[in-house]
């Protein structure tokens, strides 16, 4: 290729300019890495200066004024309000749920306790009427002593029966005191009105002279406890009879 010089630049036969590997082809290896170099130099200055400018974007943005749709924020604020009001009402229903808990657990206490002192108070009962029903036996087995020891003496059958008696009379007088102690009284039913509540009629008889059922003989006592009928009166009743009245034709 043939070359030639003008205006200071190299031309090849076509009349174009020589390119870059022309040139360096053409000098020493310093022009050619100074040329590497101020290539190197303008991409980086091109970086620099693009990371600069999208910095300064940035901080405009920073810098800008926030600002917040007006119902957002009252929203926001609603919200933190209600997770206030629930944080507070699940502890009140934790400690609600502890205290029932409690209450539930002292409640089953006190049923036990209610339970077993029902259960000691019928064998305390038990216990004091029985004391009372063996002294009974007690003073019946004297009775019998009493009576026997009377026939041993050479008393007549007479005398005997009478301290017989006398002993057992005693003794049933001291089991109505007794069942009295208890609140164990005897159902008053001797000419009172017939009451079937407490009396029981084993036998009735009518009688026109009465305007009432009027008990009038008591087979076997009964007994109550205040309304509480532990056993009706067996007694006779006589039925009063309405006076039937007939009247003459005018």
């Amino acid at each position: 290729m043939v070359k030639k010089k003008n205006d200071n630049l190299d031309i090849d036969k076509g009349g174009e300019p020589l390119g870059a590997d022309h040139l360096m082809g053409a000098g020493d290896d310093s022009a050619q890495e100074q040329v590497v170099h101020d290539l190197a130099d303008g991409d980086d200055r091109r970086n620099a200066d693009r990371r600069a400018a999208e910095r300064r974007k940035e901080e405009r943005r920073k810098d800008a004024p926030h600002i917040e749709d007006p119902e957002l924020v009252s929203l926001r604020e609603k919200l933190v309000e209600k997770d206030e009001e629930f944080i507070t009402i699940q502890a009140e229903a934790n400690s609600m749920k502890d205290l029932l808990q409690r209450r539930q657990a002292d409640f089953e206490n006190y049923k036990k306790r209610m339970v077993k002192m029902q259960e000691d108070g019928k064998r305390f009962a038990i216990k004091d009427f029985a004391t009372e029903i063996i002294q009974i036996n007690d003073d019946l087995l004297r009775a019998l002593e009493a009576s026997s020891s009377v026939l041993q003496t050479g008393a007549t059958c007479d005398e005997s029966h009478s301290s017989f008696v006398q002993g057992v009379s005693l003794i049933s007088k001291r089991i109505e005191e007794i069942l009295e102690k208890f609140g164990i009284v005897e159902i008053d039913a001797q000419g009172k009105e017939f009451d079937p509540n407490f009396h029981e009629a084993v036998e009735i008889e009518m009688d026109d002279s009465i305007d009432r059922d009027t008990v009038t003989t008591v087979h076997q006592k009964g007994f109550r406890i205040d309304d509480l009928v532990i056993r009706s009166s067996k007694v006779k009743v006589a039925k009063a009879v309405k006076k039937s009245t007939t009247g003459n034709d005018s």
